[in-house]
C-alpha cells in the first residue's frame, strides 16, 4: 500500500477531507459514486479521473441516451455530455441568466441528495479513519445504504447542504461542443423571457 501524504487531505479551508463525486437521479438516489480523493484535489481533476468522467468526456455514446447530459456546476468541464452554467463575467444576456437559473434549480436535487446522505450518516462529516485509503470505501458504502433507505421509504427532513464551487479553465474543444449544445435550450428558454 502506497503511503499517503497527510497534507493532501487538507482542503482550501485547511480542514482534512475526502472528496465524494456523486451523480443522483430525481429520487435522490446515487447512480454513480467516485470517492476517496484527497480534499485538496480539484473537482474537475477528480471528474477527469473517474470512470464516468472519462466516458462522458470522450463522448462515449453508450453512457447516456441521445440528447441527454449530466448537469454540473462551474467546477466541471463543459462538454457535449456535461452541461454547466454560463460563467458570469458581468456580460451575460438575459437568456443566459435565465438558463443559469433553470440549471441551478434543476441541480437542487443533487444538493438535497447530499444533504440527506450527510444527515443520515452524520459521522461522514467527522470520520476518524486511520487508513485514509479506506475512506472512499466507507463513503461509497454509505451511499449504497442511503439508496437502500430510500428504496425502503425511510425518509426524513435533511439539513440543507450546499457544495462549494471551484473553478478551473475548461478544455477548449469540449467547451465549444458543450457551448453549442447549451445555447440550444438557452435560446428556447429565452422565448419565454419577457
Amino acid at each position: 500500500m502506497e503511503k499517503l501524504d497527510r497534507n493532501m487531505f487538507y482542503n482550501r479551508k485547511q480542514v482534512p477531507s475526502v472528496l465524494l463525486q456523486g451523480i443522483v437521479d430525481s429520487d435522490l438516489k446515487f447512480i454513480d459514486v467516485f470517492s476517496g480523493w484527497p480534499g485538496s484535489s480539484h473537482d474537475a481533476r477528480v471528474f477527469r479521473r473517474s470512470l464516468i468522467g472519462q466516458k462522458l468526456l470522450s463522448n462515449d455514446l453508450s453512457i447516456l441516451p441521445e440528447n441527454c447530459h449530466i448537469l454540473g456546476d462551474g467546477a466541471y468541464p463543459l462538454s457535449e455530455n456535461v452541461m454547466i452554467p454560463y460563467r458570469d463575467n458581468g456580460n451575460l444576456t438575459l437568456a443566459q441568466k435565465h438558463f443559469n437559473r433553470c440549471l441551478s434549480s434543476s441541480r437542487v436535487v443533487v444538493e438535497q441528495a447530499f444533504g440527506k446522505l450527510y444527515c443520515r450518516f452524520r459521522k461522514l462529516k467527522h470520520m476518524d479513519v486511520y487508513h485514509k485509503s479506506l475512506c472512499g470505501l466507507i463513503i461509497t458504502a454509505a451511499c449504497c445504504l442511503h439508496n437502500i433507505c430510500i428504496d425502503m421509504q425511510d425518509d426524513f427532513d435533511a439539513d440543507p447542504y450546499t457544495p462549494e464551487l471551484d473553478s478551473e479553465e475548461n478544455s477548449l474543444a469540449a467547451s465549444r461542443l458543450g457551448a453549442r449544445k447549451r445555447d440550444e435550450p438557452c435560446n428556447m428558454l429565452s422565448l419565454n423571457v419577457d
